[in-house]
């Protein structure tokens, strides 16, 4: 069984709503990216939060094989096609938005169901030399605040427990192999028709190398670096987002207001 968090739009529409798939991140749950939901649902739009795998309630533990993603993604797609059927959601407008490490994902899964998605995006997301030995290695000394090759490697099923200094030393030393997007061919193969890729040019956690790697491979692809900041290019990066979204998707209004929006959610 697949968790998530599902928001359908506010008000009935006279064609069924595009869906907007928020995947999260390595340190993120749905109910961290729940916040958004209530601006796209006022906007017409429907949402899924989902978790990657080996994070919160996903059914893809952190000891699933790397291909055991893509038979999550079958799940999904028999979902939105069920929900089509019954008019709830118009499965020729889906797009695909993951966070951080969501995006490694979310570039993978372009590759894997192109026909699922009308638009990936990738923010913040790596594909390549965030698997590297030298970069894991020296990961820790970084923008994080906590010990990222460490909750990589736990999220990936080699220190589950976060004690076993040999897990995560065989973490640095076999991810590249197991789980780069170049290195397997991924990003070789077709892809969906539009990909966004965006982060930060500073970024700290996951290199800018890797957009530019994936530039250099399959389908072209759309792209923006946001100069001078880090991980994720936030906040300016949002509102390259949800316009870029809104433009995909042929939507009517001001995609900014999703972001008053969610600034009046947050309470401190």
């Amino acid at each position: 069984m697949i968790q998530a968090n599902l928001c359908l739009p506010s008000s009935p529409a006279t064609t069924p709503p595009p869906l907007v798939i928020l995947l999260t991140g390595l340190d993120g749950y749905r109910t961290e990216l729940g916040i958004w939901q209530p601006g796209f649902s006022a906007q017409g739009i429907a949402t899924l939060v989902l978790e990657i795998p080996g994070t919160g309630d996903s059914p893809c533990t952190a000891q699933s094989a790397p291909d055991a993603v893509d038979r999550f993604w079958d799940s999904v797609a028999d979902w939105i096609g069920e929900q089509h059927s019954r008019g709830t959601i118009d499965k020729s407008r889906v797009v695909l938005w993951g966070f951080s490490t969501g995006g490694f994902y979310a570039l993978r899964a372009a590759h894997t169901h192109p026909a699922l998605f009308k638009a990936v995006v990738s923010l913040g997301g790596g594909c390549d030399r965030m698997f590297a030995a030298d970069w894991l290695a020296n990961a820790d000394k970084r923008e994080y605040p906590f010990d990222l090759c460490g909750a990589l490697a736990a999220k990936f099923g080699y220190d589950p427990s976060g004690t076993d200094p040999a897990g995560r030393q065989r973490f640095v030393d076999e991810a590249y192999s197991k789980y780069s997007l170049v290195a397997d061919g991924t990003l070789d193969k077709p892809c969906c028709e539009r990909v966004l890729l965006v982060n930060g040019e500073l970024d700290e956690i996951f290199p800018i190398e890797d957009l530019w790697m994936a530039l250099q491979h399959g389908r072209a692809k759309e792209a923006r670096v946001v100069k001078g900041r880090k991980h994720m290019g936030e906040p300016e990066s949002f509102g390259v987002v949800l316009r870029w979204i809104w433009g995909v998707l042929e939507l009517e209004g001001d995609p900014m207001v999703l972001l008053g929006g969610l600034a009046r959610e947050v309470k401190y």
